[in-house]
């Protein structure tokens, strides 16, 4: 569907706008906040809550582009609040006024490239074995060492990496086929 599309649904108060928005932007939104939180409840918590801040300001965006920065910025500036104990992050007092503070929030652009990019690597994971994808989302999403992962799966350190290894092989194999860039980016973030 035309991204312009759903900005006419939101402006018409179709909720199929919202809903193209949830599918569009959710689980890289869900990456983004778990990077924070560090908790997936406290996560889905904080991106319903953005997507409620989408809807009530529905007549407010104008592109894509506007209401992407603010998903980001709302997203950041929520868990910012929990992290503080809930003290008020003053909000931007309009919507393009979120594009401009992404742009000058060099970290949160960063995570979000990231989030992003991270979707389109997990949606090659829901491919990988069950075992692999486990321990490949408890280190990379979980921010689990090999240690917690083997406890937690009641298996060795080694055969975690073994494990670890494969899922990151097999990715690399999917994804080189598929984009060299992709490719480049997923060795940068987990061959480090």
């Amino acid at each position: 569907m035309d991204h312009s599309v759903l900005i006419n649904y939101l402006h018409d108060d179709n909720d199929a706008g919202l809903i193209g928005i949830y599918r569009l932007y959710n689980k890289p939104l869900l990456y983004f906040v778990q990077r924070y939180l560090k908790n997936h409840q406290l996560a889905e918590e904080v991106v319903a809550d953005v997507f409620v801040k989408v809807w009530e300001r529905r007549l407010h965006f104008t592109n894509m582009n506007a209401l992407r920065a603010f998903l980001y910025i709302a997203a950041k500036n929520i868990c910012l609040n929990k992290l503080r104990g809930d003290r008020i992050f003053k909000d931007a007092e309009n919507i393009e006024d979120y594009s401009q503070l992404l742009t000058e929030d060099s970290d949160a652009f960063t995570q979000i490239v990231r989030a992003e990019l991270l979707k389109s690597i997990m949606d090659e994971v829901q491919r990988l074995p069950e075992k692999q994808r486990k321990i490949f989302h408890m280190t990379f999403i979980d921010d689990m060492s090999m240690d917690e992962i083997g406890l937690h799966l009641g298996m060795s350190p080694n055969a975690v990496y073994t494990n670890r290894s494969r899922a990151l092989a097999t990715l690399r194999d999917h994804i080189k086929t598929k984009d060299s860039l992709y490719a480049a980016i997923l060795f940068f973030y987990f061959f480090q």
